[in-house]
């Protein structure tokens, strides 16, 4: 039995399909055997019967000559003419029996026949003879002749020749009698052999088929087990459970929707699931809503959906449903399983959450504010000169106030951030202006820490679009952890690299690292290593987490990796501009309007910075954007490069000559410079001219036509 479950299912189907193959096989095997046998015994007859009808012909034709003969010498001895009615009948008998015994015989016993037919020949003629001797009265003739015995040796040779005959046919019909014997031996034991065989074969189909009558039994008893299985976790779900069929209509309950809704199950059994929300939707967006829900996958539900629900009272309660769709056995039938949970009670936790958050860091910003401010006036003076103990006792209350500050304001800005409300003003910002910003803001505060701070940029711009402000923030809490995590006299490093299509900013410090069991939750919230780098640190373990929020708000990401010769290294990546309109700033307005079409993210980037306060650029990535672009806006030049991903740049020079042929055209490409211009006005290799000669040709095509146009 365990070995029969080990089988593969797909090899015990492939045994029972070769079984069946092989039993009608089995079965024409047999058929042929008896039809080829019955077809041998219908030969043995047919030869058996030809083999006794010739020896019957030659035994008649041997009494017809031994007639012959005596009929011939009756008549010589007595004269009497009726001794010669055997030899009159002789002639047309013998003929016909000779006949009979040519056909269908092979070349050695027509050989035979013929030689026989030639003995009787001289048998007759010497009868002949001896009848025509004695017609004409010579009996005397007759009488010598017959004592010379040649017709005697002639009837011997006759004798010998048809007994000879005779035995071969005997012989022949004894090996074909052999043969027949051998053929049946040989049938009987192959009709044995596949008659067992086919035996064999309906037992092995018989115990593969009442294996798969096992399994398919106990695969149904599987099935009716988690059939019960699946009741029970329906029925016994805390969440409300509802089977919905295609068009949203209610199939079949748990006890919790009962409970939670107040309906009984007659009263809820083919009504549409609105009856359960108080809503304005009608049945037609209700349906359209469930038609766009998918399955259930490795990220749970097909669909999630917060709601209001309505009792049978008449009250209501916040819900969330999680319904997926289910496939049906019909091709194209399929319904819902919706999981509703009552929400209610954490919605009201979230509010008093946010409420309690709320209230209490307004009702604390404000007297810490003045408190913080009115101990920074004391200790600068405004009181009179402080002796040292009032001023040590002072300053530490200052500090502890303004950690209380931070506190409230990170507490704050992650309860924006996660719940949605916090805004982004994305603009277009330039990488380098904001960390050198940032490095300025952050001196005196690495100054105190006895920390420098070093800033190693690319020497190209670098735009990404995002909100000032909040990359401020972002920066500041990376820099700020890692000066308060570095050793005294060492350095910050702030670098910017090129990742990809992103901009990747990496804050350096010679810390002791991030410990093994710290990394999984450092990003999290009030995380920190130590529980005492909250004292001498002064951190609120909120910097990390709102970096990462506001990186991820960017469409961004932050990592770290550990820093060879020690520290920690911290990442962040956020998608380049290159393909986003430049913002026009006031001072910006009056320069000419350059549209630049390259596939090349980085090149974007340089030459739209490397055009900055000469002309406004508009960087595109494909062909597309780009005639979209050149339809709606009039260009004072274009860039074009040539080899794009999977279109041609002079596509572009072809359209913009019909409308305009005075409009200077520029092909900045890394194609070989033996390529002809095609109608552009400058063919300038990436690889040997520089950005500053593009913008100055640029410029130069610009002031040439607009000299032409006064």
């Amino acid at each position: 039995m365990r070995l029969r479950r080990r089988i593969n299912p797909w090899f015990r189907r492939a045994l029972l399909a070769l079984a069946l193959i092989l039993i009608p096989l089995s079965l024409l095997g047999v058929h042929v055997l008896i039809q080829r046998e019955f077809a041998e015994v219908r030969n043995l007859r047919t030869t058996a019967e030809q083999t006794v009808a010739n020896r019957d012909e030659l035994a008649q034709l041997l009494a017809l000559h031994l007639d012959v003969e005596t009929g011939v010498r009756g008549y010589v001895l007595t004269g009497d003419k009726n001794f010669l009615r055997p030899y009159l009948a002789a002639i047309p008998q013998r003929d016909a029996h000779f006949a009979r015994l040519s056909k269908d015989i092979d070349s050695d016993r027509q050989t035979k026949l013929n030689e026989l037919m030639r003995l009787s020949d001289e048998k007759l003629a010497h009868a002949a003879l001896n009848v025509s001797d004695m017609l004409a009265g010579d009996a005397e003739s007759a009488r010598r002749r017959i004592a010379e015995g040649h017709g005697r040796d002639v009837m011997d040779a006759i004798r010998s020749a048809i007994a000879e005959m005779d035995s071969e046919e005997s012989e022949r019909l004894s090996t074909l009698t052999k043969a027949g014997s051998g053929s049946r031996d040989e049938v009987e034991r192959s009709v044995t052999f596949l008659v067992a065989a086919l035996a064999v074969l309906l037992i092995f189909v018989a115990i593969i088929v009442s294996s798969s009558f096992r399994q398919r039994h106990h695969a149904l008893e599987r099935v009716e087990l988690l059939a019960e299985r699946q009741k029970a976790m329906f029925d016994g779900a805390v969440d409300g459970m509802l089977w919905l069929d295609q068009a949203g209509n209610i199939l079949r309950m748990n006890p919790s929707i009962i409970r939670m809704f107040g309906f009984s199950e007659n009263e809820l059994i083919g009504q549409h699931n609105l009856v359960l929300m108080q809503h304005e939707h009608t049945l037609e967006e209700s349906r359209a809503w469930l038609a766009s829900v998918g399955e259930a996958g490795a990220d749970g539900a097909g669909k999630r959906q917060e709601f209001i629900g309505q009792r049978a009272d008449g009250s209501t309660f916040e819900t969330e449903v999680a319904i997926s769709r289910v496939e049906g056995e019909d091709d194209g039938a399929y319904s819902y399983i919706a999981s509703i949970r009552d929400i209610s009670h954490r919605k009201r936790a979230e509010r008093m959450k946010t409420e309690f958050v709320s209230t209490v860091s307004h009702e604390l910003r404000t007297p810490l504010t003045s408190i913080a401010g009115s101990l920074g006036l004391v200790m600068g003076g405004a009181a009179g000169q402080l002796e040292e103990k009032p001023r040590r006792l002072i300053s530490i209350a200052h500090a502890n106030c303004e950690r209380l500050i931070r506190l409230i304001n990170d507490i704050l800005d992650i309860e924006k951030i996660e719940s949605g409300k916090m805004e982004f003003d994305y603009r277009r910002v330039q990488i380098g202006a904001l960390v050198n910003r940032i490095s300025e803001a952050m001196t005196g505060f690495a100054e105190k820490h006895e920390v420098s701070l070093a800033v190693n940029l690319p020497p190209w711009p670098q735009f990404i679009m995002g909100d000032p402000d909040r990359l401020d923030q972002l920066l500041t809490n990376l820099i700020s952890n890692a000066i308060k995590h570095s050793p005294s006299g060492e350095t910050v490093e702030i670098v910017g690299l090129q990742h990809g299509k992103s901009a990747r900013i990496e804050v350096r410090d010679r810390g002791a690292g991030i410990p093994l069991a710290f990394r999984d939750r450092i990003f999290g919230k009030f995380a920190m290593a130590d529980a005492s780098d909250s004292r001498t640190k002064g951190g609120t373990g909120l910097g990390l987490s709102i970096a990462r929020e506001i990186a991820g708000r960017h469409g961004g990401e932050i990592g770290f990796v550990d820093r060879a010769g020690g520290g920690t290294i911290f990442c962040v990546d956020l998608p380049l501009a290159g393909e986003q309109p430049l913002e026009i700033s006031p001072t910006d307005k009056g320069l000419p309007l350059v549209l630049h079409l390259d596939d090349d993210v980085d090149c974007l980037t340089v030459v739209a910075g490397a055009f900055a306060n000469r002309a406004r650029v508009q960087s595109v990535a494909s062909l597309s954007e780009a005639l979209d672009a050149f339809a709606f806006k009039n260009f004072a030049a274009l860039v074009i490069d040539i080899g794009l991903d999977g279109a041609n740049g002079l596509t572009l020079v072809e359209e913009v000559r019909k409308t305009d042929p005075n409009l200077p055209i520029i092909l900045f490409t890394a194609m070989d410079e033996s390529l002809s211009r095609h109608g552009a006005d400058r063919l300038l290799i990436k690889s040997r001219v520089s950005v500053d000669s593009l913008v100055e040709t640029t410029m130069d095509l610009v002031a040439q036509r607009t000299r032409k146009a006064a």
